[in-house]
């Protein structure tokens, strides 16, 4: 199989948005022994997984799209960390949110660096 040829910040971008669901899931997981806790809690860190998915899917395709989808993603599950950052009881949850929402901003910036609209667009360092 041949290797995937992209710019490292593309591939960090797609490593970071798998992880980060990835770690959302992890944080349910752990939560689920929680009392009165039930299959909800999984509802938004699956969500967040196969929304960072169908991002990593878009930028391997070279879907100029996915860029913008991947600001919406990126935007919205920060807003969403930081906001279970100031709620949370849990100095641990607090901790991991707050590392989320610093790896969903760093998305961001990734995806407005030259090299991931090099890798979609074809743009060019006069732009």
């Amino acid at each position: 199989m041949d290797k995937w040829k992209a710019a490292t910040e593309v591939k960090v971008v797609c490593a970071l948005l798998l992880g980060l669901g990835l770690g959302y899931v992890g944080m349910a997981v752990i939560l689920m022994f929680a009392p009165y806790s039930s299959a909800r809690t999984f509802l938004l860190p699956v969500t967040s997984l196969v929304l960072g998915g169908l991002v990593v899917a878009g930028l391997v395709l070279r879907m100029s799209s996915a860029r913008f989808a991947g600001f919406g993603v990126s935007f919205l599950f920060a807003l969403l960390h930081a906001l279970s950052m100031l709620a949370a009881e849990l100095f641990w949850v607090k901790i991991v949110s707050g590392l989320l929402f610093a790896g969903y901003i760093y998305v961001a910036v990734l995806l407005n660096s030259m090299p991931v609209k090099r890798h979609l667009l074809g743009a060019t360092d006069d732009a």
